[in-house]
C-alpha cells in the first residue's frame, strides 16, 4: 500500500524526506527501544518508568501506536484468512466472471487485451475483493459504512485469537 500512497502524494519526491526520517529517526529509535527493553528486561511501559518517570508517556504512546498497527495489520491478515477459506472450493471464486457479484464489465485477464474499451474492464479478482470481500458497493461513502460482515468479523476474531496465543506467555517463551 505504501508505494501507491507515495505515488498519489508526489511520487519520488516523497521518498526523500521519508528515507531521511527513516535513517535518522525511525531506525535509531526502534533499535534504542529494543536495546533498552533487552537491557532492562522489561516492556515499553516499565522501561521508561525505570529510566525517567517523567518519560513514561513515551511507553504509553508506543502502546497506542502498537494498537493502531495491530488493528491495521490484523485486518489485512483477516482478509488473507478470508481468501484462504474461500480457496478451499473446487474453483477459486476470483478466477471467473460467473459469480453473483460480478458486473457486465468483468473481463478475464486473458481477454483484456482484446477488449475495445480497456478502461471499463475489471478483473474478476478485483471484483471479488471489492464486491464480495469488502462489499464496497453496498456503502455510499465513509458516512455510511454499512453493517458488519459476519464472515470478515469471524476472520478478524480468529486472527486476534491467533495473535493472542502467539504472545500469551511473553517474549521469553517465544524466544
Amino acid at each position: 500500500r505504501f508505494p501507491y500512497i507515495c505515488y498519489q502524494n508526489g511520487g519520488g519526491a516523497f521518498l526523500v524526506p521519508y528515507v531521511i526520517m527513516l535513517v535518522f529517526g525511525g531506525l535509531p529509535l526502534f533499535f534504542m527501544g529494543l536495546a533498552l527493553g533487552q537491557y532492562h528486561r522489561s516492556g515499553c511501559l516499565t522501561v521508561w518508568r525505570r529510566i525517567c518517570p517523567m518519560l513514561k508517556g513515551i511507553g504509553y504512546a508506543i502502546c497506542i501506536i502498537d494498537l493502531y498497527m495491530a488493528m491495521y495489520y490484523n485486518t489485512i491478515l483477516a482478509w488473507s484468512v478470508y481468501y484462504l477459506v474461500a480457496s478451499f472450493g473446487s474453483e477459486l471464486p476470483w478466477t471467473s466472471c460467473d459469480n453473483e457479484w460480478n458486473t457486465p464489465n468483468c473481463t478475464l485477464t486473458a481477454n483484456v487485451h482484446n477488449a475495445t474499451d480497456k478502461s471499463s474492464t475489471v478483473s474478476p479478482a478485483k471484483e471479488f475483493f471489492r464486491k464480495e470481500v469488502l462489499e464496497v458497493d453496498k456503502s455510499t461513502g465513509l458516512g455510511d459504512l454499512g453493517p458488519v460482515k459476519g464472515s470478515l468479523a469471524l476472520c478478524l476474531f480468529s486472527v486476534f485469537v491467533l495473535v493472542y496465543f502467539s504472545l500469551w506467555k511473553g517474549v521469553k517463551s517465544s524466544g
